[in-house]
Formats: C-alpha cells, sequence, structure tokens
C-alpha cells in the first residue's frame, strides 16, 4: 500500500508516527481504516531504523470506533468478517510486534478504538480524554480485543459494569484500573509522548523485542482464542433484530440533524 486516505504516516529520527486523520468522524474507524493501521506497522516493523512508534489521532479525538455510517441502510452487516478480516489483525500484529507501540490517548477514546489502543505498550493519555464501551446500548459486544485488555487490566469487577453500563471512564479513573500508565495535561501530551519514544529508541532493540515477548506471552495467553471468539459471538449479535433497530435508529438521527 503506497499511499493512505485514513491515515497518516511519518518516520523521523527513529520514531514512526502513525496517525488516524479522520477528525471529522472523531477517527471513527471504517474497515479500510484498520487496513491502512496495519499496513503502516508493518512499514514500520519492516524498516530497521526505526526503533518504536507513537499511535494516536489528529484532532480532539483519538478515535470513536466502528464508524456505522459505512453501514447501507437496511443492510445487516457482517460484523464477524469484519473482525477477522480487518481488524483482528490488526490487534494481533500490534502486540507482536517487535516495536515498542506508544498510545497517545489525546481524547475520546471508544468502542473498538479502545481495544486498539489498549494492544499499544505503553499507553498514556490526555487529561481531558476518556474511555467508553458502547457496545451493549447498541446490541452489540465488546470487540478489538476488549474483552481481553480490559479485564486484564482493570478486573472484572470494573471491567463488567464499564461495558455492560457504558459509562464514561475519565482520563484519571483510567489511570487508577491501570488502563494507561500516565496521565498528561492536554498541552503536554504531545512532547511526553515524544519524550517516551525517544527513551525507547535508544535502548537496544533485542532487548525491548524480547522483553516484549516476555510480557505479551504471561499476559496475552489465549489472545487468539478470545479474539476468535469476539468475532463469532459479534457475528450472531450483528444479525439480531435489536441491532437492525440500532442501526435504523442511527440513521434516523443522522437525518434528522
Amino acid at each position: 500500500m503506497s499511499s493512505y486516505n485514513d491515515i497518516s504516516f511519518r518516520h523521523e529520527g527513529g520514531i514512526a508516527h502513525i496517525t488516524i486523520e479522520r477528525p471529522a468522524r472523531l477517527n471513527a474507524y471504517r474497515n479500510q481504516t484498520a487496513d491502512e493501521l496495519l499496513d503502516a506497522f508493518r512499514r514500520a516493523e519492516d524498516d530497521t531504523t526505526i526503533r518504536a512508534v507513537i499511535f494516536t489521532g489528529a484532532g480532539r479525538a483519538f478515535g470513536a470506533g466502528y464508524d456505522l455510517s459505512t453501514v447501507k441502510p437496511g443492510e445487516v452487516p457482517e460484523l464477524d468478517q469484519v473482525l477477522e478480516q480487518h481488524f483482528n489483525p490488526l490487534v494481533r500484529h500490534m502486540r507482536r510486534s517487535r516495536l515498542p507501540i506508544v498510545s497517545q490517548v489525546n481524547g475520546p477514546c471508544a468502542g473498538a478504538a479502545v481495544g486498539v489502543a489498549l494492544a499499544g505498550d505503553i499507553v498514556i493519555a490526555a487529561r481531558s480524554a476518556y474511555f467508553y464501551e458502547p457496545f451493549v446500548g447498541i446490541a452489540l459486544v465488546p470487540d478489538a480485543g476488549n474483552t481481553l485488555f480490559l479485564p486484564r487490566a482493570a478486573g472484572r469487577i470494573r471491567a463488567m459494569p464499564a461495558m455492560l453500563l457504558g459509562d464514561r471512564i475519565s482520563a484519571e479513573e483510567a489511570l487508577s484500573w491501570g488502563l494507561v500508565w500516565r496521565v498528561f495535561d492536554d498541552a503536554e501530551l504531545v512532547a511526553e509522548a515524544a519524550r517516551i519514544a525517544d527513551a525507547l529508541a535508544a535502548r537496544t532493540p533485542s532487548a525491548i523485542a524480547a522483553t516484549k515477548r516476555l510480557v505479551t506471552s504471561a499476559t496475552d495467553f489465549a489472545m487468539d482464542e478470545q479474539l476468535d471468539l469476539e468475532r463469532d459471538l459479534q457475528g450472531l449479535a450483528g444479525r439480531t433484530p435489536e441491532m437492525k433497530d440500532a442501526i435504523a435508529a442511527f440513521f434516523a438521527k443522522r437525518q434528522a440533524s
């Protein structure tokens, strides 16, 4: 893939900057977005001069989850195929990459974007950022690694209501839950991400890659099975009458606005 529409890729000083560039849609993901992200992460992986990655969203949001506007009115989305072909390969690659990935959560982070953000190795957030699990509210189930990463970081007692009730999780609350490493004032976030990435780039690549492999082995056990289960149950959820009603309500609200 030689050029991108939904993201940007920049390589400077041993750091790859991968940014979702859909600010008008609050960086909501469509299938193409996930494909371009995967290509960019692979591109960084293949470049031996790159030592670390900063991953973020343009504008005021990190990511608003899956873009329902890509679903045609009256269409039954095959969400299991969406996950299998577009999102699960991205999550798997991020977790198994040799490169340390800094997820720079600069604003709202919802739905699939939460799982993708938590697939990074060092997750930092702006003080104004928040995390949000809207799935059950629209008759779907959490996906893109959400049911793997969020419960293992925050624990079942916190993860379950977050997913079932869909309350916003503030950056400070996410810090106390273990979802993010540190929270910074909004104006400082970019500089802090750069500082962290520079520190990673100065370390021995083989030691970082081996450490990532060890931690991933310890914490991401059964990742493939969980991603497959998310895929299968999301496929079933996407075919229910309730999901059809949720899609219809989405388009009705969009037409009214």
